[in-house]
């Protein structure tokens, strides 16, 4: 990568992770565009801990108040920042064992334009039908250890690129009845334990491998980046889902893959 293709990777992964929208998707795209080498696992553990960083930033107050609730254990089932923890840990569960033994090894497979197309497509057309539904909302502390499944099995289709893992967790707390900034937050919630097992795979792969000391300068400035834009990602779906829905996110998405399925089959 050259140096813009190293800005366009950080901003694009940094602005993508979080929002609905699916990050592999559009990485991926810009690999095909590009012509970039699908190996360059450095630049992706780089962006993730940038992203990674932002989010702990983020939500600074909440898991500092989550650390503090760890010395009340008298209190377990009456903390609901202990509750929370354990639902995201659940969550979690069902995409790291699937994803380190059945979808690591399918990769190849799974990338291709034809598949992040149709998954960007399905995956905003369940996005839609689920913001739609009419309930009384719930909050994120709601959730029970059945719901907390359901949304651990709904986040295994972000393995799909074009899925969206924010996209599939939001979507199966809508469905719950869970209101839109809470979902969100709790794709954010469940993004670190996610993030920090994709860092670990690349982190092994890595190991293999010498980084040179031409690396080190895009390594920082790809995490510095990614950092940045995460933030002020997360900053502005908060702020847009307090007045508005996730429409427009469908409408990009199903925009994109049907202008994907048009170029490549013509």
């Amino acid at each position: 990568m050259n140096f813009w293709e190293i800005i366009i990777y950080s901003i694009i992964q940094g602005i993508t992770e979080f929002l609905p929208i699916s990050s592999s998707a559009h990485l991926f795209i810009l690999e095909y565009l590009f012509d970039w080498p699908i190996s360059g696992r450095t630049m992706a553990i780089s962006a993730h801990l940038g992203s990674l960083f932002a989010v702990g930033i983020y939500l600074k107050k909440d898991l500092l108040e989550i650390l503090y609730s760890y010395g009340k254990f008298n209190y377990f089932k009456e903390n609901h920042h202990i509750l929370l923890i354990r639902n995201i840990f659940i969550i979690t569960i069902p995409i790291l064992i699937i994803g380190l033994f059945i979808f690591k090894n399918l990769d190849k497979e799974l990338l291709s334009l034809n598949i992040i197309a149709w998954a960007s497509i399905i995956g905003a057309s369940l996005l839609y039908i689920s913001d739609n539904y009419k309930g009384e909302e719930k909050n994120i502390y709601s959730l029970s250890i059945r719901n907390s499944l359901f949304i651990g099995f709904f986040q295994v289709f972000a393995l799909i690129p074009g899925a969206s893992r924010a996209g599939m967790i939001i979507t199966a707390a809508r469905i719950l009845k869970i209101s839109r900034i809470d979902a969100t937050k709790l794709g954010l919630y469940s993004g670190i334990p996610t993030i920090l097992g994709a860092m670990t795979i690349e982190t092994i792969w890595l190991f293999n491998n010498i980084i040179s000391k031409q690396e080190i300068i895009p390594i920082i400035l790809v995490l510095v980046l990614s950092f940045a834009f995460a933030y002020l990602s997360i900053g502005f779906i908060i702020k847009w889902l307090k007045n508005y829905t996730f429409l427009p996110f469908v409408i990009y998405r199903i925009t994109m893959g049907i202008i994907i399925l048009y170029l490549i089959n013509i």
